[in-house]
């Protein structure tokens, strides 16, 4: 219902008017008052505070739906949700008796300025005094210059916390000499309306009974860890405001191929977003680069409705314009080095997620190209034994039924980046359509006979003379004549006295030399794509520097054409998983 309520108010009363809500303070501060007026403004905050009390995942749609209507209505309104977000933590009851009951209906409208602190170096720091504190500094950036009353301010303690206060919104003198004064507002690219402007205050006494509360040195830091997602609805609905332009661009110019683009881009839009509600368990690491794909979903998706919209997209008062600029916004807003560094990554890198065009696949027959997995199969030493367990009997049950437990990297199987980087994905992160690829088969079973070969350069080489070059996109699965040895656990391991492994492979060269094909992965028939003797695992840390596929202990390569072959590798999706037991079939035309 208040989703309902929320979106026939944005359709109706401010999208007709977002170009103008833009640029003009008063409009804007009329679209926000509409929203007060709906108690849609303290949706977070509990019904016995005058509140809402919204679950997170409706939070997140009507941040969406605000920012896909309005991106300066959305900015702003975050700013004055936020407030009542901090005043819910406070154990300043009678703060929260002013304030809370009067926030959700906008009678009060309070911003924050608190992202300062996330610099290793002070811009505004407290001292302790009789009654309260005094505040010397700038905030760089405070939201809502002549819309908000008062905010929310942070500044730095000597102990490295932070006190965080209510002042006024306006220029003040205190009768003690404190004094808090405005820049005039920012001459910003997007959102100029919503008057973003910087303050300084000068020997400002805030009083305890206004300290809203105090919070431990890194606070900021770990509440980025902890909220890295809660900026991404913004970047969505920003993704949905240029798919709105898209399509109805597309009903007026009648292109196919504009059709072709929306669908994609909803389809990918529509896989974030879900991708992103399943993450409440997921790592940090994974969050960040969910946070990274929304907001390279909202810049390329607005570039898209810019150029859909032709030239007209250049003037200022056109939509796309005013999405493309959103879109930086969205871009750097609550920024920290690990989503900095993320959204370059996403942007430097080939769009794991970007849906592909539809595709067949042609085959004359399909053979299994994994072992199957019994208990007495050869592992890695030190990797947990291969467990059946019967736990209910056909004529005692009416059903039969097997617990079963090994490691990720048991039988044929997939290794993932996080089996070699912190901050690699896991199993589970892996698009489906990375799963489905081209593969080339390279037949070194003479050489394997030196049980300590590697592949060089030249063996690729000699293979492109023969059957032409590697093509880009495709998996290079290595055929040693090893699996001819899986059956016997001693030979495939092929361990010395010492203890040290000896079994074919991929050297470091020819392993780089390949990804300078922009192949998609690497498979063998030996126990690892490095050979025994490699045990610093150069080959699956060069593969797995990106979500490629490194696939192991393959059989029946034999049976294999040179080219042709589309592999189809089946993973089990475990959460954060290092690698995965895999199913790997060949469809051989």
């Amino acid at each position: 219902m208040i989703l309902d309520t929320a979106k026939s108010y944005l359709l109706a009363e401010v999208a007709p008017f977002a170009n103008e809500i833009d640029t003009n303070s008063d409009i804007l501060l009329k679209a926000l008052k509409g929203l007060g007026n709906l108690g849609l403004l303290a949706l977070r905050v509990p019904q016995q505070w005058g509140g809402v009390g919204i679950s997170d995942r409706d939070f997140a749609s009507f941040q969406e739906l605000v920012a896909r209507y309005s991106g300066a209505l959305a900015f702003l309104q975050t700013q004055h949700q936020s407030a009542a977000g901090m005043l819910m933590q406070s154990s300043n009851l009678a703060l929260q008796q002013a304030y809370l009951p009067r926030m959700g209906n906008g009678d009060v409208l309070l911003g924050v300025g608190f992202s300062h602190i996330r610099r290793l170096k002070d811009s505004i720091i407290a001292i302790p005094v009789t009654g309260g504190y005094q505040i010397d500094g700038v905030v760089p950036w405070v939201t809502g210059w002549n819309l908000f009353a008062e905010f929310i301010v942070a500044a730095t303690l000597p102990d490295g916390g932070a006190v965080f206060g209510i002042v006024p919104f306006v220029e003040t003198q205190q009768a003690t000499g404190g004094v808090i004064r405005f820049s005039p507002p920012m001459q910003l690219a997007a959102m100029r309306s919503t008057n973003t402007v910087s303050a300084t205050l000068t020997q400002f006494f805030l009083p305890s009974d206004r300290v809203v509360f105090i919070k431990p040195a890194g606070w900021i830091h770990d509440n980025d860890i902890k909220n890295v997602l809660r900026a991404t609805p913004l970047a969505i609905g920003c993704a949905m405001a240029g798919l709105d332009i898209v399509k109805a661009t597309a009903q007026t110019k009648s292109l196919a191929f504009i059709d072709e683009a929306f669908a994609a881009l909803e389809r990918e839009l529509s896989e974030c977003r879900e991708a992103i509600a399943q993450a409440q368990h997921s790592t940090f690491t994974q969050k960040v680069q969910l946070r990274a794909w929304a907001i390279d979903l909202a810049v390329r998706i607005a570039c898209a409705a810019v150029t859909v919209s032709s030239g007209s997209a250049n003037d200022t008062a056109h939509p796309a314009q005013r999405v493309y600029r959103e879109a930086i916004v969205y871009t750097v807003s609550g920024q920290t080095p690990a989503i900095m560094k993320a959204t370059l990554k996403q942007l430097t890198s080939p769009p794991r997620y970007h849906s592909k065009p539809t595709q067949t696949i042609s085959y004359s027959q399909v053979i299994h190209l994994s072992h199957v997995i019994h208990p007495h199969i050869p592992q890695w030493l030190g990797d947990p034994p291969v467990e059946f367990e019967t736990v209910a009997e056909l004529h005692q049950d009416g059903y039969y039924l097997r617990r079963f437990a090994f490691g990720e990297h048991t039988a044929t199987h997939i290794n993932a980046p996080k089996s070699f980087y912190a901050d690699g994905i896991g199993i589970d992160q892996y698009p489906a359509d990375l799963l489905v690829v081209p593969a080339v088969v390279l037949d070194i079973q003479a050489q394997a006979a030196n049980p300590d070969y590697a592949l060089s350069v030249a063996d690729i080489l000699n293979w492109e003379q023969q059957h032409g070059e590697i093509d880009a996109g495709c998996v290079v699965l290595l055929y040693t004549g090893w699996q001819n040895k899986w059956w016997d656990r001693v030979a495939f391991l092929n361990a010395d006295a010492a203890g040290n492994l000896h079994f074919p492979g991929f050297s470091r060269e020819a392993t780089q030399f390949l990804l300078q094909r922009q192949i998609a992965g690497v498979g063998i028939d030996t126990h690892g794509v490095d050979p025994g003797q490699d045990t610093t695992f150069a080959t699956n840390r060069l593969v797995l520097e990106k979500p490629r596929i490194v696939l192991e202990n393959l059989t029946n390569l034999d049976q294999l054409p040179v080219r042709g072959t589309t592999l189809v590798i089946g993973i089990l999706r475990l959460q954060n998983g290092s690698g995965s037991p895999a199913a790997v079939m060949a469809f051989v035309p």
